[in-house]
């Protein structure tokens, strides 16, 4: 196995104590959001991408809602999401070719994932339109499925080891600790390896 590398998703920004934190600490990478109009408040900005990546951090992009039960995943929800990861990757600089991750924030059934979640990951395929690869977040179950059909080339396994499938996954490329306080962000903990999507972006000048 590659070496594992240490890192952290959070929903709030890092401004630029918790960066110069991060960097005493080791952390490799920060996982950030795209939350589209939902979820404004998580969202990563130019500016904090910037920070992140001049102190030496990788960035990993994670889209995400309220995608926390079976009724957020439509194919219409799906290609709305695709078009707004799009829309904030490009306003953020994310490199296209780098990932974006999606999620599945709950305990999916197998007929759920077999067919609402299947579809809307279609939909997110066929928006995105191989400017970005695609990773999904959620249960093994979740990223076992979408693995197998193409539908995400990388996977990252929830927290939630009680979920369908999670305790038998073993091909993720970041696996998600329980929540902690890190460098004051409220963060969950994660470790990945190899090839896992991240990417820096370039100060622009204004």
């Amino acid at each position: 196995m590659a070496e594992m590398l240490n890192g952290l998703d959070s929903s709030s920004p890092c401004d630029a104590t918790a960066v110069a934190c991060l960097v005493q600490e080791g952390y490799s990478f920060v996982a950030r959001y795209y939350s589209g109009s939902l979820q404004s408040h998580k969202n990563l900005t130019a500016a904090e991408a910037q920070l992140i990546s001049a102190a030496g951090i990788q960035l990993v992009a994670v889209f995400e809602n309220n995608s926390t039960s079976l009724p957020y995943f439509t194919v219409a929800r799906g290609a709305k999401d695709a078009a707004e990861a799009l829309s904030m990757a490009a306003s953020v600089g994310q490199p296209q070719g780098t990932a974006i991750y999606f999620t599945v924030d709950y305990d999916a059934s197998s007929s759920e994932i077999a067919g609402a979640i299947t579809q809307y990951m279609h939909a997110v395929k066929s928006g995105i339109a191989g400017k970005y690869e695609i990773g999904i977040y959620g249960s093994g179950a979740v990223c076992t499925a979408m693995l197998n059909a193409g539908l995400a080339q990388f996977a990252w396994l929830s927290q939630s080891m009680g979920f369908n499938g999670s305790s038998t996954f073993s091909n993720w490329n970041i696996k998600q600790g329980m929540p902690l306080t890190i460098c004051g962000l409220n963060a969950d903990p994660d470790d990945a390896h190899g090839e896992y999507g991240g990417f820096s972006v370039t100060r622009t000048e204004v």
